[in-house]
């Protein structure tokens, strides 16, 4: 292998070793702007408001995520709002995130992104 040979295989490999962590599992390559998480919306342009709309809540909402401890609180209550109707209810307990809108939600908030979990 004569020098300019070795210099081409070289280059080739630090290519190759600077690529590889853009590879995923699947194998195909991905663009750098893939790896950014994706950009919230605000509260306004969602038309977020903090209490229901005709029966859809976040809580109810595949982009909600709830705070810690919500879902074992919440476990086995289905749609009914058993014990949750007192002077606390839902809308003073711990506020979850979304996966669309910025900022703290209320599980029993509403935006215009709602789509039933499930």
């Amino acid at each position: 292998m004569n020098r300019r040979q070795a210099l081409k295989t070289m280059g080739a490999t630090v290519v190759a070793v600077l690529l590889y962590p853009l590879l995923p599992k699947g194998g195909s390559i991905q663009s750098w702007a893939d790896t950014l998480p994706p950009k919230k919306i605000d509260k306004k342009t969602a038309r977020y408001q903090d209490h229901p709309e005709a029966g859809k809540m976040c809580m109810n909402c595949r982009h909600f995520i709830p705070p810690e401890g919500m879902s074992s609180m919440m476990g086995g209550m289905g749609q009914d709002m058993g014990g949750m109707n007192g002077p606390m209810g839902m809308g003073r307990m711990m506020e979850g995130a979304c996966r669309v809108v910025a900022g703290p939600v209320s599980p029993m908030g509403y935006c215009r992104f709602y789509e039933r979990n499930g």
